[in-house]
């Protein structure tokens, strides 16, 4: 996960926090993306950390670990490994 700190992330990303965890839909709506691709990534996983409490069938995201994740897939040439 990314050393920045969670306001450095905001910056880095233009992102106004929500102060809460985000839904799969939330997730997808920040990536520009379909949420299946979400739900897909965690069924792979390949996507950022989740949470599903015990008893639910729901999936919540933390913040912090949405941007870290996104901030770890960084590079600086399309030469680099994925």
């Amino acid at each position: 996960m990314s050393d920045m700190t969670f306001e450095q992330l905001c910056e880095l990303f233009s992102y106004q926090p929500k102060n809460r965890p985000l839904s799969s839909s939330e997730v997808a709506e920040l990536f520009g993306i379909h949420p299946v691709t979400v739900d897909q990534w965690r069924v792979r996983g390949d996507g950022p950390r989740y949470f599903s409490p015990k008893g639910t069938r729901r999936v919540w995201y933390a913040e912090r670990d949405v941007l870290a994740w996104m901030a770890a897939g960084e590079k600086h040439s399309t030469s680099e490994a994925a």
